[in-house]
């Protein structure tokens, strides 16, 4: 039996064509040398390219995560905005003091300020506005005003303050804007 193998190992020897030394080089020409240059340069560009699109969709997953709960805060600031005017009510009126209200004023001074803690812990600063000059990018004026102290452009008051989550605008402060002293 192994000779029967070895008789088809030698048949398939016999078969097989002797290699040509004179052919080990022939297929170096010039035309498979440029489009094998062109094949490597394609496989560069297409890694590259791999390489950006990897780059960016991580830059994108990233923005995504930090911008994720914009439209949420969207829907809460105007809860914010109903305790700032609760309590310049209260401030202006002068019903912190009476006994009766006492506990409910510093109820909603605590909620105030605790929901102000949560949005510095979640990256998200409130505009600066009062007193600074007025900049379009983050200020929406809705009206002017005459000012003896102030001069022209500089924000009076603030009827909505604005906010800023990673340094994205959320929404704009709503402000007046000193025209600065009467001629």
């Amino acid at each position: 039996m192994s000779e029967e193998f070895e008789s088809v190992g030698e048949s398939s020897e016999k078969e097989r064509p002797e290699r040509d030394d004179s052919s080990v080089g022939a297929g170096d020409s010039p035309k498979e040398n440029r489009e094998a240059e062109e094949w490597k340069e394609k496989y560069i560009r297409l890694l590259a390219d791999f390489d950006n699109h990897r780059k960016r969709t991580l830059r994108e997953l990233e923005e995504a995560r930090k911008f994720s709960n914009e439209s949420l805060l969207r829907s809460f600031l105007p809860v914010l905005d109903n305790l700032d005017r609760a309590l310049k009510h209260v401030e202006a009126r002068d019903v912190a003091e009476n006994p009766e209200y006492k506990a409910l004023v510093e109820g909603i001074r605590l909620t105030h300020k605790q929901f102000l803690e949560l949005l510095e812990k979640n990256h998200v600063t409130p505009v600066p506005s009062e007193g600074m000059p007025f900049d379009p990018e983050v200020h929406e004026a809705v009206g002017y005003t005459e000012s003896e102290s102030l001069p022209e452009g500089v924000v009076v008051d603030v009827y909505q303050q604005g906010y800023r989550i990673h340094n994205r605008l959320v929404r704009p402060s709503m402000v007046t804007v000193s025209k600065g002293k009467t001629a």
